[in-house]
């Protein structure tokens, strides 16, 4: 008799242990399919036990300080998101720490802010390869080209997928263009805003080629975001 309750008590809370996981929950607010380099992201938490402590990992590493638990075991975490380059995908976990069994995880993609531009030499007129991502502030990239306080507004083309990316090509200067530093920004507004938050900026100088030729070379797209 002793044997099973035994087996019985095993059994119980092996199934509560289970149950406890879970009912773990952890989620990102606000949802979205695609998060962009510098965005606050909060990850809420229920499931856990009340008045205590969760560790949080991102892909399988701990990183952040533990966060405490309220008396219902929810918490609320705040994750500013980083992404020098390209976009990746992570996944964050909160681990109960009075109960490490219990523990949940959320998947999250991040993409850089980033523009490339091809190629960043040559004769202005020149047809331009630009691509684009982690612009998710709207459904159109836009170039604005800006000197001595004045700007030439060009729409570059439309953002696609989670993470709004883009392949285009387009004539950002003329042959004409003047001698002189210009500074070109991208971002989604129609019209330039210098400190708008989402944007990714060049200098380039435009310059005239060696022994007086009348032509002119675009060089140095300097990345100044």
């Amino acid at each position: 008799m002793k044997l099973c309750l035994a087996a019985c008590a095993a059994t119980a809370l092996l199934a509560t242990g289970a149950s406890a996981a879970s009912a773990a929950t952890v989620a990102p607010e606000p949802a979205k399919k695609c998060y962009r380099d510098g965005e606050a992201v909060n990850l809420n938490g229920t499931g856990f036990t009340a008045n205590n402590q969760v560790s949080i990992s991102r892909d399988g590493m701990v990183f952040a300080q533990k966060l405490t638990t309220s008396p219902l075991g929810e918490f609320i975490g705040q994750l500013t998101l980083r992404q020098g380059t390209g976009q990746t995908k992570r996944r964050y976990t909160a681990t109960d720490v009075a109960n490490p069994a219990v523990s949940a995880s959320t998947p999250l993609v991040v993409s850089a802010i980033e523009v490339k531009v091809r190629p960043d030499t040559g004769t202005p007129g020149k047809l331009l390869r630009i691509g684009a991502r982690g612009f998710t502030t709207g459904k159109t990239l836009y170039a604005h080209i800006v000197r001595k306080g004045k700007s030439r507004n060009e729409r570059v083309g439309r953002l696609r997928g989670a993470c709004s990316k883009l392949v285009a090509r387009k004539r950002l200067f003329s042959k004409k263009t003047k001698v002189g530093s210009y500074r070109v920004q991208f971002d989604t507004h129609r019209r330039y805003v210098a400190d708008t938050e989402v944007r990714f900026a060049f200098t380039v100088e435009i310059s005239l080629q060696p022994k007086a030729s009348a032509k002119a070379s675009a060089s140095g797209w300097r990345s100044n975001p």
